[in-house]
């Protein structure tokens, strides 16, 4: 392209400025040289003319500086750019620099920064017009100020893969940006695309700035708005007067983002302006579930009730700090500490939380919910999907304590867990739920390295008194209950793990109490069971042992022990609890050990949904019983009554076989003996 003939004088006359300060620089030095080597020539001599050539230097280069096409000078820029950013960098259209100022000006537009050509589009960044001016003074000793710094309609596409790979890299680090300090800084019509596979975050948005000297003191104003995850985004950043920022004091500001219903407040400063790598402010966290935080911080967080909490948040270059919190989470309280470092692979969170009162019934909130269809037909376990895959983006080490637990179902007193994550696996060890009387205590690991999630539980319950879960006074049952279940499942939902559950489950009340009249209706004896309720005796009798064992296997569990011994009965079971469709199917039939009169030959059946479980009796023996007797009566009617006479003849369980065998299959009945 042909030059305009304005362009080529000038260049022409720039030009022989340069080859005539060349030739005089040339001339001086041989002058320099030829004085060194004179005797007579005195020091000042020679310091006379080193100023000169250096005057003569310093007006080449301003002459240089004046005569130059800066756009001669886009190809150099980008590739320094490029170099320091790490991906190749093109400047389009005009570079215009003023630098005859105590304040240069560069204005630049056209900027394109590509993308690597995984990203799915060309370019990481566009600037149509980058403006900002430095001050020259302390430019000059290494100290860079800028007064104004504008972008006008800047576009940003930020890309992360699920191996981790970015096409941007913030300069920073984990540390947080160093900026220089910026006395004005203007955005318009800017425009931010994100997309974090890794995180399964997608973000499009606006944002923009201004300075407002009228605002009360609030003069800086940055603003985005946009779409975080199908969920609206807003956010406002407040602040003082740039202009009047100082170095050597915090900058203080204000923010207020929106996601969906989630909320997050903050007032605090930045302790060094506009070191962004250390900040401190009192942060407020609201919103209907903690696990929707994890759009906004990439932490994984429980299933809960609505929430707010806050507390102080600072951030010492790769450490982040939630110090002092104190909230609700339900009905619950929360309290404690918090550390998130980001100096890894990972964030690492670490730290202890605890509650004076926990609201049993913000526990569930952790397991997930249930769908409309489970509502719908009654179903108890959770079926909605947890957020399994958010386990692979971060590592925890953190301990839970509740001192006191609310309880409508349930006597507990506290709970006590250690959580680790660590490599996508999660483990609860400790964890323990303290009640009145006895505990419960085990492990939850949940493994998500690989796509199906496998979750493994093992279980114990201790010292625990079975009274704690009954009505009535005096309770109908008492005795120590101790139980143990070791589990393995799959899936990323409890129902999907509990469908799939493998391994086995004991139960064993080594000695106790049975009210009698129960005892006798489990051999359904009509008259000894009625006669005893409609009189109301409440009576006991001895409860030798009992212990129920079941193997699991897809989801359904089968009996494969099922002996509950009393002093007058002996009853013994069979059947499955099927956790696919949350039905049981359980045939119990007690056997009297003395000779009884009345006694309906027909076992007891549990039947039906584990959430409203039906008692009945096998009809259709009751009914052949039956028809025996009136057979017996039509030939000789005392002898109807022979089909319901029991000579009793069932012996007592063998107790101490049966605990010894529950024992080697897990339970802890070491903890009591027979007697």
């Amino acid at each position: 392209m042909a030059m305009a003939p304005e362009q080529s004088g000038a260049d022409w006359r720039g030009k022989a400025v340069l080859l005539a300060a060349r030739e005089r620089l040339v001339r001086a030095w041989r002058w320099v040289l030829a004085g060194l080597l004179a005797s007579d020539w005195t020091f000042l001599r020679v310091a006379k003319w080193t100023a000169s050539v250096l005057v003569a230097l310093l007006a080449a280069a301003l002459l240089w500086l004046y005569f130059l096409d800066w756009n001669t000078m886009r190809g150099p820029l980008a590739r320094y750019a490029s170099a320091r950013l790490g991906r190749p960098v093109r400047i389009g259209g005009n570079l215009d620099v003023q630098p005859f100022s105590f304040t240069p000006r560069v204005s630049v537009s056209g900027v394109e920064v590509d993308n690597p050509d995984w990203a799915g589009s060309p370019h990481a960044a566009e600037l149509p017009q980058l403006t900002f001016t430095f001050r020259l003074l302390p430019f000059l000793f290494g100290d860079t100020i800028l007064p104004l710094v504008r972008f006008d309609r800047p576009n940003i596409v930020i890309v992360r893969q699920a191996d981790g790979r970015t096409n941007w890299d913030f300069g920073g680090g984990h540390t947080g940006w160093n900026l220089p300090p910026i006395q004005r800084f203007l955005v318009r019509e800017g425009h931010i695309r994100i997309d974090d596979r890794l995180r399964k975050l997608s973000f499009t948005g606006a944002v923009s700035s201004e300075e407002n000297a009228g605002a009360g003191g609030a003069a800086f104003r940055l603003t985005g708005d946009g779409s975080l995850n199908g969920n609206r985004f807003a956010a406002e950043l407040r602040g003082g007067p740039l202009i009047n920022v100082d170095q050597s004091k915090p900058y203080h500001f204000t923010a207020d983002v929106h996601s969906g219903a989630t909320r997050v407040t903050a007032d605090g400063a930045i302790t060094h302006p506009f070191h962004l790598g250390q900040f401190a402010a009192a942060t407020t966290f609201s919103g209907p579930n903690l696990s929707e935080l994890y759009d906004l911080t990439g932490l994984a967080m429980p299933h809960t009730a609505a929430y707010s909490i806050k507390g102080t948040l600072t951030r010492d270059g790769s450490l982040y700090q939630f110090r002092d919190i104190s909230g609700v989470v339900g009905a619950s309280d929360l309290r404690g500490n918090l550390s998130v470092e980001t100096a890894g692979a990972k964030p690492l969170v670490r730290g202890a939380m605890t509650s004076k009162i926990l609201d049993f019934k913000d526990l569930g909130e952790l397991f997930g919910g249930k769908s409309p269809g489970a509502i719908a037909q009654g179903r108890l376990l959770p079926d909605l999907p947890l957020h399994i895959d958010r386990l692979r983006q971060m590592d925890a080490d953190v301990d839970y304590d509740a001192t006191t637990i609310r309880s409508r179902d349930f006597p507990m007193r506290g709970v006590h867990a250690h959580i680790h994550l660590q490599n996508a696996v999660l483990l609860l060890k400790p964890l323990s739920f303290q009640f009145a009387y006895g505990r419960l205590s085990g492990l939850l690991q949940i493994d998500a390295r690989k796509p199906v999630t496998a979750t493994d539980v093992d279980a114990r319950l201790s010292d625990m008194r079975v009274e704690q879960f009954v009505g009535g006074t005096p309770p109908p049952v008492e005795g120590l209950l101790e139980a143990r279940a070791v589990l393995h499942g799959s899936g990323n939902s409890v129902r999907a793990v509990a469908t799939t559950a493998a391994g086995q489950a004991t139960f064993v009340v080594p000695r106790g109490k049975f009210r009698e009249a129960f005892a006798e209706l489990t051999g359904i004896d009509l008259l000894n069971g009625l006669g005893l309720l409609w009189s109301g005796d409440t009576r006991d009798t001895g409860l030798r042992c009992a212990v129920a064992h079941f193997d699991a296997s897809g989801g359904v569990f089968r009996t494969q022990r099922l002996v509950f011994d009393t002093d007058p009965v002996r009853v013994e079971g069979h059947g499955s609890i099927d956790l696919n469709n949350e039905t049981l199917n359980l045939v119990v039939q007690g056997k009297p050990k003395e000779f009884r009169i009345g006694r309906v030959r027909a076992p007891l059946l549990i039947t039906g949904p584990l959430a409203h479980p039906h008692i009945g009796i096998r009809a259709q023996d009751a009914i052949l019983q039956g028809g025996i007797a009136v057979a017996l009566g039509a030939l000789f009617p005392p002898a109807a009554i022979l089909p319901f006479v029991d000579p009793g003849l069932a012996k007592d369980a063998n107790c101490t076989a049966i605990l010894t065998q529950a024992h080697a299959q897990g339970a802890p009945t070491h903890h009591a003996r027979h007697r």
